[in-house]
């Protein structure tokens, strides 16, 4: 389905949406526009990487950008593809054509607004104000992910017994490494934005979005790398705590189970065993042997 925005003789230029088309609406798309059939599969090739390219020898550019899937926000995923959706859009001086692979609520709402939003005066403003609003499509995920570091982290330190989120701190990793590869492969993009902006606030405004984004998903990365290393680091010395008391617990009654094992042999001559003391000096001495090593313990600050 495709829908005029607005035309030529309302603006300088005129802007077509395409709602996820099909084979028969992209093939007249290619024949209107005199492009080569190979940009139609890259519109319909789900797992293609955002890219700007210019096309032929015309002022024409097709440029690809991911958007991040709001369903995805909540829910694991191992690749890109997996959780964003393709925008494609051909830029020329007097016309855009956006085509969307998936439901973008904001790429609605502008659509609803396209004749009375005076924001932008050229199509080149227009295609900065779309990119602008693939970048911050990824702003709720990663403001969830920093939240949930916030949360571990301050579950790591307490005392009280908490099940072990290991795993969970590596899916935010993961997710965090995906969406920085993505950023890093969406530099053509800004590149672009950049070859085209000559004093212009609204590219620059794209950029600068582009940049934050990109710094929030750079410090989501680092804090869970940090938190999974401090993680184990932790659990490495909660595992050292117990081997230190089970390594006290058996220097306390190793000694007291060594006379316990000598006084229990079934020798028939064995002088101790006639004493009339011998039972209490035999507590006496274990009594002292215990203290000995309690005092001991103290002195080294194992206790």
């Amino acid at each position: 389905m495709n829908t005029l925005i607005f035309s030529k003789e309302e603006r300088s230029f005129e802007w077509l949406n395409f709602f996820q088309p099909d084979d028969k609406e992209l093939k007249t798309l290619a024949e209107n526009l005199d492009i080569l059939p190979i940009y139609i599969q890259d519109i319909l090739q789900s797992e293609h990487l955002p890219k700007v390219e210019q096309v032929g020898d015309s002022n024409c550019f097709f440029i690809i950008a991911r958007v991040l899937d709001p369903e995805m926000e909540k829910k694991d995923f191992n690749l890109i593809h997996e959780a964003t959706r393709k925008l494609a859009i051909f830029l020329k001086d007097d016309q855009v054509i956006s085509i969307e692979r998936g439901t973008f609520k904001w790429l609605e709402d502008m659509t609803a607004l396209g004749k009375s939003d005076q924001s932008y005066g050229s199509a080149f403003q227009l295609v900065c104000k779309l990119l602008k609003q693939t970048f911050r499509s990824f702003e709720p995920l990663i403001l969830k992910l920093g939240s949930d570091l916030d949360f571990f982290e301050g579950k790591m330190f307490e005392n009280e017994r908490f099940p072990p989120f290991a795993k969970s701190l590596y899916n935010i990793r993961r997710k965090a490494g995906l969406l920085k590869r993505l950023f890093s492969v969406s530099l053509p993009l800004v590149d672009f934005l950049n070859g085209r902006n000559v004093g212009d606030p609204i590219a620059q405004d794209a950029i600068d979005m582009f940049k934050r984004i990109e710094t929030k998903i750079e410090d989501v990365n680092e804090r869970a790398v940090g938190l999974i290393n401090l993680n184990l680091s932790i659990s490495s010395q909660r595992s050292n705590e117990v081997m230190r008391f089970l390594t006290i617990y058996s220097a306390f009654f190793m000694p007291l189970t060594f006379l316990v094992g000598i006084y229990g042999m079934n020798f028939e001559f064995m002088p101790e065993l006639q004493w009339k003391t011998g039972y209490l000096i035999c507590w006496g001495l274990m009594i002292a042997i215990a203290g000995f090593h309690f005092i001991w313990f103290r002195r080294k600050k194992w206790l």
